[in-house]
């Protein structure tokens, strides 16, 4: 008898502790249908593609699966854990790994911990930056216009370390390091740190970022963001502009705007958005960039989404010539499981 009550009592305890784990398998899967045209430089005429494309080009997002996990471990504090692969649904390949994100977290009263491949700090002060702008996806402007110099960045940085803060009244931050381990090597030799402080009361966001990235030949570059969105209820726009600074005069600096709107109607949402860069090297102009875009989503349910848009997009050089340009029409379908 009292070896019975013993391993029920065993079995009870092994299961609440598994009761306090989770361990979920989620996804996304993202295709369209529709013509991606692109121009290289004038005289070299057009690119036109038509056909089905991944999510990552002319639609929503890439197409991924992940795991992700959390167990409590009493006292407050949590530990967490993220593994997300990204593959092409229209070749049925896979794209990058687990190139995504990939890291272990701890969390507490203290905020949480992050080890391994995650998003940049800076990266989540651009996102509120262009969230109403075609829902940050490839349609989203800022992707081609802001190539016309150097002004993209970083998103992720593998070898990273970063904290995020708990909130305080609203106000909260991030700061991450990537380590360039491998300095043997330029590609992997590179090191980011990152920041970020936002404020989000209701239906307002705002958020500075900062990243600086260390480049060959000891020299680096600085970004700073400036990012806001409001939620008005009938729509939502949001806002920002980015600045990029070179360590040397031949670096140049970057300078981008973007804005963007979204409608929704019941089951569907309706966007614009647009962005415009600069580059200036020496002084000089020597690249501009400018884009719009616009779409509609309509919601089939909550994991399965319908959606139509239209991107246009071009840079030129310092005498206003175009050197390149891209303009997409698709529809897709998105679903999330």
């Amino acid at each position: 008898m009292k070896k019975s009550l013993i391993a029920l009592a065993v079995l009870a305890a092994s299961g609440a502790a598994m009761a306090q784990s989770t361990v979920t398998l989620y996804g996304r899967v993202d295709a369209a249908i529709g013509t991606l045209k692109t121009g290289v430089v004038p005289g070299a005429g057009t690119l036109s593609q038509t056909g089905v494309f991944n999510g990552s080009v002319g639609g929503l997002t890439g197409s991924r699966w992940g795991l992700r996990g959390t167990e409590d471990l009493g006292g407050g504090l949590t530990a967490s854990f993220k593994l997300e692969n990204r593959y092409n649904v229209d070749l049925g390949t896979q794209a990058d790994a687990f190139l995504g994100e990939s890291f272990v977290a701890l969390g507490g009263g203290f905020g949480t911990v992050k080890l391994g491949r995650t998003f940049t700090a800076f990266d989540d002060a651009r996102a509120i930056a262009v969230s109403r702008s075609l829902w940050d996806s490839s349609f989203t402007p800022t992707a081609f216009a802001y190539g016309a110099g150097n002004a993209d960045y970083a998103a992720r940085s593998a070898n990273t370390i970063r904290y995020e803060t708990p909130s305080f009244s609203g106000f909260a931050g991030a700061i991450s390091y990537g380590f360039g381990e491998n300095k043997t090597a330029v590609a992997s030799a590179t090191d980011i740190l990152s920041l970020h402080i936002r404020y989000v009361a209701g239906p307002l966001a705002v958020a500075y970022g900062y990243q600086n990235e260390e480049l060959a030949g000891n020299t680096d570059v600085d970004f700073n963001q400036i990012s806001a969105s409001y939620n008005f209820g009938v729509a939502a726009v949001s806002g920002g502009w980015n600045k990029r600074d070179g360590s040397t005069p031949a670096l140049g600096e970057d300078t981008g705007f973007t804005l963007g709107v979204n409608v929704p109607s019941g089951a569907m949402n309706f966007s614009a958005g647009y962005a415009t860069e600069k580059t200036k090297t020496n002084g000089a102009t020597t690249a501009k960039g400018s884009g719009f875009a616009l779409g509609a989503t309509y919601s089939l349910s909550k994991r399965t989404t319908l959606y139509a848009g239209y991107e246009s997009s071009k840079r030129e050089n310092g005498a206003g010539v175009k050197t390149a340009q891209e303009k997409q029409t698709t529809v897709g379908v998105r679903h999330d499981f």
